[in-house]
């Protein structure tokens, strides 16, 4: 009788579990990946919010300046008691310009209707930057000064500007327009020449004459500058003196403003250079005084 055979299966083979630094590595795989992902999105959530930022600020800066740009445009040549259109410096101008009466004015009134008081249509309108006194305030190019307080905009409403009651509220308006707004410069266009001071009004014609300048570069920004001091302005040959181009910048937004109400026979033009030669002329003669009292 044959021995019956007993089959002994094969054993099979367990499964092998991760090793430590199988872990390990799996986890710093992980970890960078997490740390890519997340860096990602926040150069994602940086630029968007750079580009947000970027969009508001030039949408600020460009309502301000047509804002600007649009009261010059609606400046009168010159007004009876009043003075020219249009005088101002690089850092501030003065504008008097005209508004329509309100619609009121133009209702049909009957015989018992009390009439409206009359209105007036001239407007002092002026631009500047404001600046706080009592605060120090560190500058980018290294100067030190009272604090900015941003874009100032006066509004005298008044038939005498020299009569201006300052305590009521109807005739005079001083509002901050933009406490963003740190940076702001004005150039005026004589036909020929940019120069940085206008004020034409008080000699010669110019005292019953058009003087508005041919057109006015508005510039208005973020980039912070010191006020300018008094004592450093060469305000005898600043009307005379051509200013140089607004360099440019992506923190600053210009616009030139035209004036068709200007004189086209360019009177301010020869104004300027009747103030050039009489100032060459006093500088001659005081120039003669000199030597002659010296030969003395």
């Amino acid at each position: 009788m044959a021995p019956s055979r007993v089959s002994v299966g094969r054993r099979r083979p367990g499964r092998r579990g991760m090793t430590l630094l199988e872990l390990l590595l799996a986890l710093g795989l992980i970890a960078l990946m997490s740390v890519m992902m997340f860096m990602f999105y926040e150069q994602v959530l940086r630029s968007r919010e750079h580009g947000r930022q970027f969009m508001t600020e030039g949408h600020l800066a460009r309502v301000i300046a047509n804002k600007i740009a649009g009261e010059i445009r609606s400046c009168d040549g010159f007004l009876q008691g009043i003075g020219p259109g249009i005088t101002g410096k690089e850092r501030q101008i003065t504008i008097q310009t005209l508004v329509l009466p309100d619609k009121e004015s133009f209702r049909r009134l009957s015989f018992k209707d009390r009439p409206l008081p009359g209105q007036c249509d001239i407007r002092e309108l002026k631009y500047y930057l404001a600046y706080d006194d009592q605060e120090t305030h560190d500058y980018p190019d290294g100067a030190s000064g009272p604090a900015p307080l941003g874009l100032v905009r006066s509004e005298m409403k008044t038939l005498f500007q020299n009569t201006v009651n300052e305590e009521d509220e109807e005739s005079v308006s001083l509002d901050l327009l933009s406490k963003e707004i740190r940076y702001l410069r004005f150039r005026y266009f004589d036909g020929a020449e940019w120069i940085a001071r206008w004020q034409l009004g008080g000699a010669g014609f110019g005292q019953f004459a058009n003087t508005l300048p041919q057109a006015v570069e508005v510039t208005v920004g973020y980039d912070e500058i010191p006020p300018e001091k008094e004592d450093e302005l060469d305000f005898d040959n600043a009307n005379l003196k051509p200013a140089p181009p607004e360099p440019y910048s992506s923190k600053t937004y210009t616009v030139i403003v035209w004036l068709p109400q200007a004189d086209s026979f360019l009177g301010s033009r020869l104004l300027r250079a009747e103030m050039a030669s009489a100032s060459d002329s006093s500088g001659g003669d005081s120039s003669k005084s000199g030597s002659t009292g010296g030969s003395k």
